[in-house]
């Protein structure tokens, strides 16, 4: 007989963006493992999505100065420490004498495996969608570490994993792009499972009263909303009319 065993706040929080996450959820996102795009299709997906990806190393810093304040407390000294690892993941981790270079320069190598130029990639015109997206996100690691946990480590890294695997054998398998070029979705498909299980701690850590609890869920369900938004507007961009429902 199974025994069900009660799950944390933040374990309670992962498993409600697996439900809901665009990324495993929307039309889009299943079209593009389906297969379903054509190439500028799919050379338009990468280029929107880079307004996040290619500033990740900002979103990561931001996180961090979101902690503590002129006289910081020995427990933002520990949260600081806690939360500069992922920082180093983003940057990169060549810099402390490791392989793996930023992610956002592997998304640069996913882009080029499309035949997109850097000019091209970075010159992109970017959907009003995705700019109130990237606006979002990036506000909710500057309200504190919580509403910053939940709203990009618990609403997103949680499900990169999955999101990224599923991306991962799409290009390979039916958009033939070389492994070579396919960095961004490896490396992600295995380094976000952990960085959720950490984010769980920390948010469990943090959200010890109602308020915060509430709090840290609001911010975990606008980073989704947004994102889901910013996934009606590339469907409908790239499709010419709205996303389905249901």
């Amino acid at each position: 007989m199974a025994v069900e065993t009660e799950l944390s706040y933040g374990e309670a929080l992962v498993a409600e963006a697996k439900r809901t996450h665009p990324w495993l959820h929307h039309p889009l996102s299943r079209a593009v493992c389906a297969g379903e795009l054509s190439r500028e299709q799919l050379r338009e997906w990468v280029k929107q999505q880079g307004a996040f990806f290619l500033d990740t190393v900002r979103h990561a810093a931001v996180r961090l100065a979101s902690i503590g304040s002129f006289r910081p407390s020995l427990e933002d000294l520990r949260l600081q420490r806690a939360i500069i690892p992922v920082l180093i993941e983003e940057a990169g981790e060549d810099l402390v004498g490791k392989r793996e270079p930023a992610h956002a320069l592997l998304y640069v190598k996913l882009a080029e495996g499309l035949g997109i130029s850097q000019e091209e990639l970075f010159g992109t015109d970017y959907l009003p969608h995705i700019v109130i997206e990237k606006n979002e996100l990036f506000q909710l690691q500057r309200e504190g570490l919580l509403e910053a946990l939940c709203g990009g480590a618990i609403a997103t890294e949680s499900v990169n994993a999955i999101a990224s695997a599923r991306f991962l054998d799409a290009f390979r398998t039916h958009y033939g792009v070389p492994d070579e070029y396919l960095g961004f979705f490896a490396v992600h498909a295995g380094v976000e499972e952990e960085h959720g299980a950490q984010a769980v701690a920390l948010v469990n850590r943090l959200a010890t009263t109602a308020e915060a609890r509430h709090r840290g869920r609001l911010a975990m369900r606008r980073a989704i909303v947004v994102r889901w938004l910013a996934a009606d507007g590339m469907y409908e961009a790239l499709f010419g009319r709205p996303a389905p429902r249901g």
